[in-house]
């Protein structure tokens, strides 16, 4: 082509037109919406955006209020005065075992303080390693749970006593030891680099450049000023800050015989117990989450509980000394592992919390938060209203993880129940008047109720004589055609066919003059087609389903089993007759019960294991690397464990916990050997709750009691060595330690008495082989009958460790236990696969054929804890505000009709099946009236 023909041709503005067009596809394609622009900021993207903006790079320079969070993005903290009175959910029960440690921690240094308070057991008070140790212990023992633990002293309240040139009842000017999980991917000795969460690291906070954390520019000191300084000067704060517990304590110091007869008692300062309607003054407090800048460098939320000490200490005047706030301990754990509720406010989402509402559940469902889920989204389900059922292609609740990952048009045309029609009224049953009708005004009608004893109705008439002067309504007054009374006759037939799955077949036959006969007959519904034998080639003759022959065919489980029920219901029985007035008159086996009444408990009770847990790592840690004869110039070695100690930490274990009934550590024959020098051949101390019914504060009593004893079970005639928690724990780890945990520690400790710098223990780093958590035993259910306990419990049993004589390995050194009370169990009886040790299982009365088993968490030891939920296809009848059935109330009704009493629910207690809502139907009807005619036209 030549080149002439394009000249003159205006090229210019074509372009001009074709950049113009394309600047307003751009522009109208900017300014089209997203499939997930309805997604929109929330309170969530704040929170993460503020987290994102910090790391290990740039906290040192960002300000304090960039470093913390409000506090309400944890909502619903545990309150110690509210554990006994409401239910834990599984979404808090973490929060609340760092709670619950940091307590014990807090009642363990405030007892070995005031428990040697004199000049001569100075030297019996903790030494630096059982700093270190202890706090390195909460974190191996916790392993998904607490990532940090310290305690962290006031101005000079540290009375050290492993320094040489530190004169007598002097004080460090700060002491702070805290330990974390440190991430050891990248540590030399781990050749796998993959993190171990075996590497702790411990550091004294109050050494160094920049240590003196009571100020207020440390910036994520918030522990520090919860609790310290003391401001015992307060008018009327001393009173209520401080609260005195009851120990008694019963000694022995050889084999078979006690010290004394009686307990000796000690009155024990410690953290506040406030009543239950108190908002003040309580025992542990969480921080604001913060940034652990220079250390951990994660976002942490620090539980805080306060160690009382009488001050100043060794002083003769003791009308000069008060118990004083001298320390606090702190127990983190991570923000991204808690989890949230993103439901409306609610009774059981109460403010502050600053997640709420954040959920996107349609109108016409209800929001259900989930655990597990951490700081992450979807972490909810949307429950249908009462009201409303799930359309038939949804099977269980809207799970929010799909609502938030939906787009726009998905979640317009979805997530929605459907509205439930011709809901029932459940009737109100009046005594002495008319059974089962609603107690509602007579004239409601404008009219008054007609009089069984007027005389214009004193007509004789049978029952299928209409009386003349009856009134007629507008619906009976109308006549119906013949053709369709006809019609209306045919179809109750047809339905009558219908139910017992029959039709009606016409069969058309001619005689031998050729005229037509027609035969109706009743035939089945579904037609068989015939099979032909193999050997006689004849046709096989259908046979019912009903009629045969199925003995040697297996039949699916019951969801209910009568023998289960059965069974239950004596173990019930019998655990409600055993008490403390007749314990001694059963046998030994009747004072147990099967191995499978205690189903689940190693998920439900798996803080109060991992208790017994924390001080069988701590023990194991010291007596691995603890020699008595080791010093260090300057600073002095640690002393072997004294019995004040041991007696300490198990009063910690049963104070800390309000579910442990007991615990206890005993060690094995001639393996417990004290500072000075001389080994006994039985230490075995256990504490327990001391409840007595006279005070209020009895076995029945949910009061969280201040009253402890203590005593040391080598005081009694037999040994504990033949005791079940003892032998089979011994058996198993006494000449085998395969499979204990290595656990590496890395202590930096302060350069001199000031802390002038951090420097490297000189045995650096340390290790340690302890038990992990599946390596205890749970015990059957038994009723202790020792005249101390006196309750139902379930056993938890854990080894520790320690060196040999000759210091070349590691030998079992003993067992430690605590006891929970088995009234603090939950009861499932929902359906389960058969080989599920569950002594509750297929015992729930739900009707299964409408229904399906939920279990409900928290109820405890009860009968009905769960609720019968409708199956898809079924809906719920009842004009109530629920959507399911309780199962205490199905229990209940169960019973009445048992015993006869007609006027029993239980048979009402059944979901319907689901129709089809009037808008469907309608349009239903609209789209075949539009196919009609189309075909018509």
């Amino acid at each position: 082509m030549s080149k002439g023909c394009f000249q003159g041709f205006p090229w210019k503005g074509v372009l001009f037109l074709v950049g113009l067009g394309l600047c307003a596809f751009l522009g109208s394609g900017a300014q089209r919406k997203g499939a997930y622009d309805w997604l929109t900021y929330d309170a969530f993207d704040d929170v993460d955006d503020r987290m994102n903006q910090v790391n290990a790079g740039n906290c040192r320079s960002k300000p304090a209020t960039e470093l913390r969070l409000p506090a309400d993005t944890v909502a619903q903290p545990p309150k110690f005065n509210r554990l006994l009175s409401y239910i834990v959910y599984p979404n808090r029960t973490k929060l609340l075992h760092t709670h619950n440690m940091a307590l014990n921690r807090a009642f363990f240094y405030s007892y070995i303080y005031q428990k040697l308070n004199e000049t001569e057991q100075f030297f019996g008070q903790p030494g630096l390693l059982y700093y270190y140790f202890s706090a390195a212990a909460d974190i191996s023992a916790n392993m998904n749970n607490i990532n940090g633990s310290g305690i962290f002293f006031d101005n000079n309240a540290s009375f050290a006593t492993w320094y040489r040139t530190l004169p007598f009842n002097r004080t460090l000017p700060l002491f702070g030891p805290r330990a974390w999980r440190f991430d050891d991917f990248n540590e030399p000795t781990n050749w796998i680099r993959e993190p171990t969460n075996h590497t702790i690291n411990i550091v004294d906070y109050g050494a160094g450049p920049q240590s003196n954390y009571t100020l207020k520019a440390y910036k994520t000191n918030q522990w520090y000023d919860l609790f310290l300084p003391d401001g015992w000067d307060q008018k009327g704060q001393d009173s209520v800050r401080k609260f005195t517990y009851d120990i008694g304590i019963k000694y022995s110091n050889e084999t078979g015989k006690f010290t004394k007869d009686e307990y000796e008692g000690k009155t024990l300062f410690g953290p506040p117990s406030p009543g239950q309607k108190e908002t003040q003054n309580l025992p542990v407090l969480f921080t604001e989450p913060y940034f652990d800048c220079g250390r951990s460098n994660r976002w942490i939320v620090s539980a805080v509980s306060p160690v009382v000490d009488f001050v100043p200490r060794y002083l003769d005047w003791l009308h000069l000394r008060r118990n004083t706030y001298v320390a606090v301990t702190t127990m983190d754990m991570e923000f991204l592992s808690i989890d949230f509720n993103p439901c409306p406010i609610s009774i059981g989402n109460q403010l502050p919390n600053y997640f709420k509402d954040i959920a996107r559940c349609k109108p016409s469902t209800i929001c259900e938060p989930l655990y597990g889920w951490g700081f992450r989204r979807g972490g909810y389900q949307c429950m249908c209203k009462p009201g409303y059922r799930y359309p038939p292609w949804q099977y269980g609740p809207f799970q929010g993880i799909e609502i938030e990952s939906a787009t726009e048009a998905e979640y317009k045309n979805g997530f929605d129940c459907i509205p439930v029609e011709l809901r029932q009224v459940i009737p109100v049953i009046r005594s002495n008047e008319t059974q089962g009708t609603p107690d509602v005004p007579y004239d409601f009608a404008g009219r008054k109720k007609r009089s069984s004893d007027s005389e214009e109705f004193d007509a004789d008439y049978g029952f299928f004589d209409r009386p003349l002067i009856a009134r007629k309504t507008d619906r009976a007054a109308r006549s119906v055609r013949a053709d369709v009374q006809q019609t209306r006759i045919l179809n109750k037939k047809l339905r009558l066919l219908r139910m017992a799955n029959l039709k009606e077949e016409e069969t058309v036959s001619r005689t031998a003059d050729g005229k037509e006969r027609r035969k109706r007959s009743v035939v089945p519904r579904v037609s068989h087609p015939f099979h032909l034998e193999a050997e006689t080639n004849r046709k096989i003759q259908y046979v019912p389903r009903h009629k045969r022959d199925t003995s040697h065919k297996r039949t699916k489980r019951q969801s209910f089993d009568p023998k289960q029920y059965d069974r239950m219901m004596s173990i019930i029985y019998h655990k409600t007759g055993v008490n403390k007035d007749n314990c001694k008159n059963y046998k030994p086996e009747d004072l147990q019960l099967p191995g499978d009444v205690g189903y689940n408990v190693e998920v439900l009770f798996s803080n109060q294991a991992r208790t017994a847990l924390r001080l069988s790592h701590f023990l194991s840690n010291f007596l691995q690397n603890i020699d008595m004869y080791e010093e260090y110039g300057n600073l002095r070695g640690d002393r072997l464990l004294n019995v004040e100690q041991v007696f300490g930490e198990v009063l910690a274990n049963t104070m800390g916990d309000l579910k442990i009934k007991g615990s206890g550590v005993f060690f094995d024959i001639d393996k417990f050997k004290g500072p000075d020098g001389k080994t006994r051949q039985f230490f075995g101390p256990y504490a327990w709750r001391y409840e007595e019914a006279n005070t209020g504060q009895g076995q029945d009593s949910d009061v969280a009691n201040t009253h402890f004893r203590a005593i040391d079970y080598a005081g009694f005639p037999t040994t504990y060595l033949d005791k079940p928690w003892f032998k089979n724990v011994k058996e198993r780890w006494q000449s085998n330690t395969y499979g204990l945990g290595k656990f590496r520690e890395k202590p930096v400790i302060r350069s001199d008495i000031n802390g002038t710098s951090l420097v490297d223990f000189l045995l650096f780093p340390l290790y340690y082989k302890a038990p992990r958590e599946e390596d205890g035993l749970w015990s059957a259910p038994y009723y202790n009958c020792d005249g101390y306990v006196n309750d139902w419990i379930i056993t938890y049993s854990i080894p520790f460790f320690g060196l040999n004589s000759i210091s070349t390995g590691i030998e079992f050194k003993g067992v430690v236990i605590v006891d929970v009370k088995l009234d603090e169990l939950d009861i499932n009886q929902c359906p389960q696969d058969y080989f599920v040790p569950n002594a509750f299982k297929d015992t729930a009365r739900c009707h299964y054929e409408t229904t399906y088993c939920v279990y409900l968490a928290g109820k405890k030891f009860v009968r009905g804890s769960y609720k019968c939920e409708c199956k898809v296809g079924y809906e719920y009848p009842f004009n109530d505000n629920a959507w399911y059935f309780d199962g205490q109330t199905v229990e209940e009704e169960y019973r009445k009709k048992m015993a006869g009493d007609k006027q029993t629910r239980y048979d009402n207690l059944q979901c319907r099946i689901s129709v089809a809502s009037q808008t469907v139907v309608s349009s239903l009807v609209a789209l075949t009236v539009i196919a009609l005619w189309s075909l018509i036209v």
